[in-house]
């Protein structure tokens, strides 16, 4: 059974800035040291460039980059490979320019779960999530 979970965060940064950082694909680890140790993006050049992000407990994720929209600051992913209970994962970045430096940030994934660990898997990711946004915020302060 498909199932989303999202977190939002208003952040006190410019949408643009927030943007160039989750666009640029590299450097995960900087923005969110809390879960990813390291990140490596092959084909950056192509349509659909691929990024494998190593976990801090050596879990290791692998990414294909879906769409990078710069006029609608949406970024959408599909993890092929993860240490997670999961699959079919597709995740999306949205940030929206709230003006006077302020933004609207949403991070959510769409995914296929097993109904008897449901619960618990999107209570984990969208926790992941939430973390992510704040450090992501904290990055830019």
């Amino acid at each position: 059974m498909t199932h989303t979970v999202r977190a939002e965060r208003q952040i006190p940064v410019s949408a643009d800035t927030l943007w160039s950082t989750v666009f640029a694909m590299t450097g995960m680890e900087d923005w969110y040291p809390e879960l990813i140790r390291e990140s490596d993006v092959s084909k950056a050049d192509t349509a659909q460039p691929s990024r494998t992000c190593v976990l801090q407990d050596g879990g290791i994720l692998e990414e294909r980059i879906l769409m990078r929209d710069a006029t609608t600051r949406t970024f959408v992913y599909a993890i092929d490979r993860h240490p997670l209970p999961a699959r079919n994962v597709v995740g999306t970045i949205r940030i929206d320019d709230l003006g006077d430096g302020q933004s609207h940030v949403s991070w959510s994934a769409q995914m296929v779960l097993d109904p008897s660990s449901a619960d618990q898997m999107t209570g984990m990711v969208t926790g992941m999530y939430e973390q992510g946004l704040a450090s992501l915020e904290k990055h830019h302060m």
